[in-house]
């Protein structure tokens, strides 16, 4: 239900469920997280693409697969949603830079991929709904990654109006980093890469926890945790090799040569 490539330093985990809209069930979920905790420890990967083949980017949870868990008993239920739960986590928490590419719809839990991915490129034929609320249904899992992302205000509307959203409002409440034509979609995910290989790896993993660590906090609640955090990042071995490439006007060493 997935499929997965690596070349210099970028891994891709494709969404491979074309004729159901990349909806995931349980054992889609499974083959998500085991390949990016598989990304996570491997010292090759320095940055993942999440995107979807087909018409559409993920139409979220697979509504069969949901109702079959509802009506399984109360484990089974609790522990589906736990499932869908650990999943998204797992793409917020991972250590390495996670980008979306959506070239085509997301709902429900597919934009919940996307507000839990750091960085979330779109084409301009994408479409972003949260439909939930029409099922009788909340966005509980993915509300999280979606308040954190565009605010409560817009997730409440979201969450509410249950309306499409196009790529172009998508960007402008911040759901979305870029958008781009489809045809240039691709160039658009390339330079993201591109840049995300320009940072240092342990850096980059550093940032992500940083934000974690200070996000929704006053400035005087963390001041010790910023103060250590760049201490100890400006005696590390990559932070050394960073200033002293930029001094001696050279590339860093993380960075790859003659693109990846």
């Amino acid at each position: 239900m997935i499929r997965t490539d690596i070349h210099a330093g970028v891994a891709h985990l494709w969404l491979a469920r074309p004729e159901k809209h990349n909806a995931f069930d349980g054992a889609m979920l499974t083959q998500m997280a085991a390949a990016l905790e598989a990304f996570g420890t491997d010292p090759a990967v320095r940055v993942v693409v999440l995107a979807g083949e087909g018409s559409s980017f993920c139409a979220g949870a697979d509504l069969g697969w949901m109702l079959q868990q509802a009506q399984g008993g109360d484990a089974a239920n609790s522990n589906s949603v736990v499932q869908i739960a650990k999943l998204f986590h797992s793409i917020a928490g991972l250590a390495k830079p996670v980008v979306a590419r959506v070239h085509g719809a997301a709902r429900g839990g597919g934009v919940g991929l996307v507000a839990a991915c750091d960085v979330a490129v779109a084409s301009t034929a994408a479409s972003f709904t949260l439909t939930e609320v029409r099922l009788g249904l909340l966005p509980a899992v993915i509300s999280p990654f979606l308040v954190e992302r565009v605010g409560p205000s817009q997730a409440r509307a979201l969450f509410l109006l249950g309306d499409k959203v196009t790529a172009e409002d998508a960007w402008r409440i911040g759901l979305v980093h870029a958008i781009a034509t489809p045809a240039d979609l691709d160039a658009r995910v390339e330079r993201t890469i591109a840049s995300l290989l320009a940072g240092g790896p342990e850096a980059l993993a550093a940032c992500k926890r940083l934000v974690r660590d200070v996000a929704f906090r006053a400035p005087a609640d963390v001041v010790d945790v910023t103060a250590h955090a760049l201490a100890q990042r400006r005696v590390s071995d990559e932070a050394a090799e960073g200033m002293a490439a930029f001094l001696e006007k050279r590339p860093a060493s993380w960075i790859p040569r003659g693109g990846h």
